[in-house]
């Protein structure tokens, strides 16, 4: 494998290279299983030698890719492994914090691969139970002869801003005083730039113009890939629809507020750097 093809020490690879050595990634519940002595989300991946004690538990495995040029899998564990020793189990959500980006990227592909299968067990054309490919990841329908692959939805996520300004909403259901960024769905047949423009003046009612692009993430909740974006307001004025976002407003850099997204994740990196220009722009 050639230093090119692994990103951030990981690549998504489907086909395994059958390494003398293996890395586990263990699945319970859609929540992960480490090692006990791991700070949390410090490393999610147990050797081979270290899991053997779960295969009893484990009923169904997946080749993830390759990790440092180990093949590594991902092994989806009964309930009861909870309580085998020398392990503790770590909420999903709680890596968004915790996890290196690697490590998240494993966790989350691990998820959305064991959830596909899950959703994809039979053709939606003819009904006949479909097959897991062999040699990539794929559920077969042979009398249809279609594949089916894991699905990710696109959805855009942006800050928009107003010179040292940044607007900021929340939903009803976050919790008292938490603000984030906007964000929504591609639609079929939309470019990400005309979802941006859509989703802004649906939710706030304000139109944007020089969309940048930031970068990605992916969000296992359940398969989204957030495409993350800074836009500048062409209107000021702001008019909450009332059903996605109950509050909007905003926020000079200097004065955000006090809840708002980690930089670990989508929402916070581009609040992050708004700030960090904002602040060099009265420099």
């Amino acid at each position: 494998m050639s230093q090119s093809q692994v990103l951030n020490g990981f690549h998504a690879n489907p086909t395994a290279l059958n390494t003398e050595t293996k890395w586990i990634l263990a699945v319970v519940g859609g929540n992960i299983l480490v090692p006990a002595d791991q700070d949390q989300g410090n490393n999610l991946l147990i050797d081979h030698e270290s899991a053997d004690q779960l295969k009893f538990f484990c009923e169904r495995r997946l080749l993830l890719g390759q990790y440092q040029a180990v093949d590594c899998h991902v092994w989806e564990l009964m309930p009861e492994a909870k309580a085998a020793p020398g392990f503790k189990l770590v909420e999903l959500r709680s890596l968004l914090v915790g996890a290196s980006d690697e490590q998240f990227t494993m966790a989350c592909r691990a998820v959305q691969l064991l959830g596909w299968q899950d959703s994809h067990k039979f053709c939606g054309s003819c009904g006949v139970a479909m097959q897991a490919s062999d040699s990539e990841h794929a559920m077969r329908c042979e009398p249809c002869n279609i594949n089916n692959y894991p699905r990710i939805s696109p959805c855009v996520i942006v800050v928009v801003t107003r010179g040292d300004h940044c607007l900021l909403a929340r939903q009803p259901s976050w919790p008292e005083g938490m603000f984030s960024t906007l964000a929504g769905f591609v639609e079929a047949g939309e470019s990400c730039e005309q979802a941006l423009h859509r989703e802004v003046f649906e939710e706030v009612g304000v139109k944007i113009a020089n969309i940048r692009y930031v970068g990605s993430q992916s969000w296992p909740f359940p398969g989204q890939l957030m495409l993350g974006y800074i836009a500048e307001a062409v209107t000021d004025d702001i008019r909450v629809d009332g059903v996605e976002i109950s509050e909007a407003g905003w926020f000079p850099y200097d004065q955000l507020p006090f809840k708002i997204p980690p930089s670990t994740i989508m929402s916070g990196q581009l609040i992050q750097q708004f700030v960090d220009e904002a602040r060099a722009g009265t420099q």
